[in-house]
């Protein structure tokens, strides 16, 4: 009996793999080609077509910003000159400081810059024993 059935899907199996049919012909496979060819260059375009919106958006901007600087110190020295230009005018000019306030004869960049290289330097020292920390660990996990 387990020849029999042996038999049966031996031939079975010779003939399922003997012939083969190809369903998909040439064309089918030039199309879906062109199909995905169209796709790709679609999401390009649409792609590049947003990236030139956003220019133009920033562009547009850019040159409002600019135009609107423009208009404000127009603005200021249309002021300036008739404020100076008026013999009773009160103006008068508080005086500013130019100077940079420092703390222990440091300014606020220099400051900053030595608090980070501290934290560098205490963040390579963590490193630094967690890793000894973590060798001595596995050397001594090797021993046993």
């Amino acid at each position: 009996m387990s020849k029999k059935v042996f038999a049966f899907f031996s031939i079975l199996f010779i003939i399922t793999f003997s012939f083969s049919l190809c369903f998909a012909s040439e064309n089918m496979i030039k199309d879906a080609g062109n199909q995905i060819k169209d796709t790709v260059e679609d999401a390009g375009k649409k792609v590049e077509n947003g990236v030139k919106n956003t220019e133009n958006m920033v562009t547009d901007g850019t040159n409002k910003i600019e135009n609107k600087d423009k208009e404000m110190m127009s603005e200021t020295y249309n002021k300036m000159t008739r404020n100076n230009n008026d013999e009773n005018s009160n103006y008068t000019a508080a005086r500013t400081s130019t100077t940079d306030s420092t703390f222990m004869g440091m300014n606020a960049t220099a400051w900053t810059w030595l608090i980070i290289g501290i934290a560098a330097i205490a963040i390579v020292a963590l490193v630094w024993y967690y890793g000894t920390q973590l060798v001595n660990t596995n050397s001594d996990s090797m021993d046993e």
